[in-house]
């Protein structure tokens, strides 16, 4: 069954990811960034029961224990001394700072997984292919770009698994020697395919006249109002984070946790803005209860 948030026109979906992207990056607080993957991770459980996600989970842990443990050895700033190993400080100030970042990029990464869902190619050349042909283009291609090589490597692991040629096994010798073995497969691969790529949009004539778009979106009111809604919750938000709500300073002395009158509203809209998908979602079913 398809979402409904999948039927808005293009204009909402990317006005909704681009601002969560930004809300994820701006808001370097604890409780907002907690609740914020958490209300993603419902997302991504309403666009696909996680299958998506699932695919990324050894990558996200590492990427969080890596900023966790990394950011404490190499910053000592902080009041509050956690542990001293051989003269070297370890202070809450900077694990609680670089828990905010690896929760951020955690955030980032579970969104562009809802994003391959929704924002499909067509949508994305549909919004900049009049106004910004070249952008388009390489923004779907950057896109696209991390999940290709993804299943391109699962591919030629197949390929080479079946040569008896792993990189699970051996000495690290071996090992690193069968690694730069798929890297230099998968570097071929991928100039072998783009070249192809090129000499195929050169003989449609890509870039010498007009571009059409093989779908054709039109935006209605309900489209409107979700623009404006969005856009009037991101506001706010910028504004006030901007003049200093919505942030945890830890350096050079950590603030407390506590939210302000305004944290609080900040906290809220910033929920309201993330959680759309999921109001859209379940509008839809409270309209169906409510007609049968």
């Amino acid at each position: 069954m398809r979402l409904r948030f999948d039927r808005f026109h293009p204009l909402v979906t990317f006005v909704f990811y681009a601002g969560a992207v930004s809300l994820l990056i701006l808001m370097l607080h604890p409780l907002f960034l907690i609740s914020s993957i958490a209300v993603v991770i419902l997302i991504n459980i309403r666009h696909d029961r996680l299958k998506g996600l699932r695919r990324w989970w050894f990558f996200i842990i590492t990427t969080f224990l890596l900023m966790v443990i990394m950011n404490p050895l190499f910053n000592e700033r902080g009041r509050h001394l956690l542990v001293e190993i051989n003269e070297h400080r370890v202070t809450l100030e900077a694990v609680v700072y670089g828990g905010m970042n690896a929760f951020s990029i955690i955030g980032i990464i579970a969104l562009f997984v809802s994003y391959n869902i929704i924002m499909t190619p067509n949508k994305l050349l549909f919004i900049f292919a009049k106004v910004l042909p070249q952008f388009a283009v390489l923004l779907m291609l950057t896109l696209r770009f991390i999940p290709l090589m993804r299943r391109r490597l699962e591919e030629i692991s197949v390929v080479q698994k079946s040569k008896g040629l792993t990189v699970s096994h051996g000495n690290w010798r071996e090992r690193a020697k069968t690694g730069m073995l798929y890297v230099q497969t998968l570097l071929t691969f991928s100039l072998e395919e783009a070249i192809q790529t090129a000499d195929s949009m050169k003989a449609r004539g890509y870039g010498q006249g007009p571009r059409s778009s093989y779908e054709y979106f039109k935006i209605n009111k309900t489209d409107i109002i979700a623009i404006l809604y969005l856009l009037g919750l991101f506001g706010f938000i910028v504004i006030e984070r901007f003049s200093g709500f919505g942030v945890l300073t830890v350096y050079p002395i950590m603030e407390s946790w506590h939210l302000s009158l305004i944290d609080r509203a900040v906290f809220i809209c910033n929920i309201m803005f993330l959680s759309f998908p999921l109001l859209v979602e379940a509008g839809g079913i409270f309209r169906w209860r409510l007609s049968n």
